[in-house]
């Protein structure tokens, strides 16, 4: 999209709504004395006391994402891990609702009105140099960026991609470099076109940016010290979350046991002059 036509659709949009959204089973969590919370969607919370303040939970999300997508789309979603659905949930509140969202495992001590500042639209924060974070949206509703990044994931989702990554933070970046450039580009993107991002974004009054060094250092942290207690693994072992990192490293190391136990066999049988075959 050129720079005149982002400048032209941008201003037709509303302002940011004062509405914070936040995905977590347990709907308690913000009272909770977990370090990563006091310092994070606790102070959220209580520095932005004239914004609506709404955790859904599992079942939420589900519900929302079925009333949100066709019924093809949200067959393929409903069995999938709880954080591929809330990074399309993500997409389609803030679409549909706008407002903020933003993971609970971020550091937060600046009040949203020192944050979106008059005429912006919509926020798109760097994680440093490889692409933009999805973990934290700040938009205006029926911003052409998420409406891109929510047909991206559907239809890649149709053609039977299932990698939490690729739909993901890449797919989100997908769509933001279409937008903002007129072309896909994918993560760690060169210096030209880091510069020419950079400059789009500069260039249009509506939309912001910030090269986050993260945790201490992101568009709503700032801090230099590093004495907060990251806490997140004993919170998920607390709540009983398994991260989607972790879900398949028993089937993992199960694969891995199971090469060694052959290799020595093989060993083994290649000692005596033994053959091994196939079983049935």
């Amino acid at each position: 999209m050129r720079e005149n036509d982002l400048l032209s659709l941008f201003s037709t949009y509303g302002n940011i709504p004062k509405t914070i959204h936040i995905a977590w089973n347990n709907k308690e969590i913000v009272d909770s004395t977990y370090s990563i919370i006091r310092n994070g969607i606790h102070n959220l919370k209580n520095l932005n006391r004239d914004y609506d303040f709404t955790i859904s939970n599992d079942r939420e999300i589900d519900e929302y994402l079925n009333s949100r997508l066709e019924r093809r789309d949200f067959d393929l979603i409903k069995k999938r891990h709880i954080v591929e659905k809330v990074d399309l949930w993500r997409l389609l509140k803030i679409y549909y609702e706008g407002g903020f969202y933003m993971d609970i495992d971020r550091l937060y001590n600046i009040p949203l009105e020192n944050v979106i500042s008059k005429d912006v639209k919509c926020l798109l924060p760097m994680y440093g140099d490889k692409n933009f974070s999805q973990d934290i949206m700040i938009s205006c509703p029926k911003n052409i960026i998420h409406k891109t990044a929510i047909s991206l994931n559907l239809e890649r989702r149709r053609s039977g991609s299932k990698s939490i990554l690729y739909l993901g933070p890449q797919t989100y970046f997908h769509a933001c470099t279409r937008i903002l450039l007129g072309e896909e580009k994918n993560e760690y993107p060169n210096k030209e076109d880091l510069i020419r991002l950079r400059k789009t974004i500069r260039t249009c009054k509506y939309i912001r940016t910030y090269r986050e060094v993260l945790p201490y250092d992101s568009i709503v942290f700032q801090s230099e010290g590093t004495d907060i207690d990251f806490d997140k693994n004993q919170l998920y072992s607390d709540e009983n979350i398994l991260r989607w990192a972790d879900r398949n490293k028993p089937f993992k190391k199960l694969k891995h046991y199971w090469k060694r136990k052959l290799a020595a066999r093989r060993g083994a049988a290649h000692q005596d002059g033994r053959g091994l075959r196939r079983g049935r």
